[in-house]
């Protein structure tokens, strides 16, 4: 198992560095890195293959997350800014990270709670799931994402700002880009939604300043998605360029399963691989 505890994740210069890759099969992926901060233009949690395997789209870029528990609150997100300030810092708090099969998954550790994030996508579709599941508490815990978003080619930046069409649908939004750009939506299986079209200017990406290229970019907060969770419960986020991705969140996982099995016993045959389907979903180690 690939697993790095507080050594690697509480380091921001190793954590910006450790980047993670996930892939649907149709050129589409999701790409980040241990610490959450962006530093390279091909990071983010949707980017689509319109025509697949080509015209791959920044759809969605990155949830910022705010964990609201015992009266206060803990920032899980981390933002690197065109001054080089890093704010916040949400990388302190992670006890661990490490890969359940391909499948990245963050574990952060603040007063007594333990809150489980993962993500994954949809083998042949443009949809990804972001889950966060409080493992741990003893009291419940408001977890607040704002959805940050653009529309543009993977190999380009936005350094202007357009207007995104943002609009309600139930259990989340739907966003339209102009220019007869390809919709896409972000809805959530529990909680409240709240559409908003704020952009945020100057974000950072080392990795792009040091290939001598343009390094600053802007992105829109469109929604803010909220939830209170008690121990046991989870709380999942799909993006998708389809209007009405599965909101079956274990009948995703579980066919995200069987998809790496298929994979693995192409590539190896079937004797080296696992018969049974991890259960829903499967827990790896806490660092300590």
């Amino acid at each position: 198992m690939i697993k790095f505890g507080r050594e690697i994740c509480n380091d921001f210069s190793a954590a910006a560095r450790m980047e993670w890759l996930v892939t649907n099969g149709l050129g589409s992926y999701a790409s980040g890195t241990i610490a959450g901060v962006q530093t390279r233009r091909y990071h983010g949690l949707l980017i689509a293959a319109l025509n697949p395997p080509l015209a791959r789209t920044l759809l969605l870029e990155k949830f910022d997350e705010t964990a609201r528990y015992d009266s206060k609150d803990y920032a899980l997100f981390a933002n690197q800014w065109a001054s080089g300030e890093v704010e916040p810092h949400g990388y302190d708090l992670l006890d661990s990270f490490y890969l359940d099969g391909t499948t990245p998954v963050w574990i952060f550790s603040f007063a007594d709670a333990l809150l489980e994030k993962r993500l994954w996508m949809q083998p042949g579709h443009n949809t990804t799931y972001i889950q966060y599941t409080l493992i741990r508490a003893t009291s419940s815990l408001e977890l607040t994402l704002k959805a940050i978003v653009n529309y543009r080619d993977h190999h380009h930046t936005t350094e202007n700002i357009f207007p995104m069409r943002v609009e309600s649908r139930p259990r989340g939004v739907q966003l339209t880009p102009p220019n007869n750009g390809t919709p896409f939506v972000i809805l959530s299986d529990r909680g409240t939604v709240t559409p908003s079209h704020d952009w945020y200017a100057g974000y950072h990406m080392a990795v792009e300043a040091y290939r001598g290229l343009p390094d600053t970019e802007n992105h829109l907060h469109a929604a803010t998605f909220s939830a209170t969770l008690s121990t046991g419960q989870s709380l999942t986020l799909i993006a998708s360029t389809e209007p009405n991705p599965s909101l079956d969140v274990k009948a995703a996982w579980v066919e995200r399963q069987q998809y790496e099995r298929a994979l693995l016993v192409r590539a190896w045959g079937d004797a080296s691989v696992p018969m049974e389907v991890p259960a829903y979903p499967r827990r790896g180690p806490i660092c300590r």
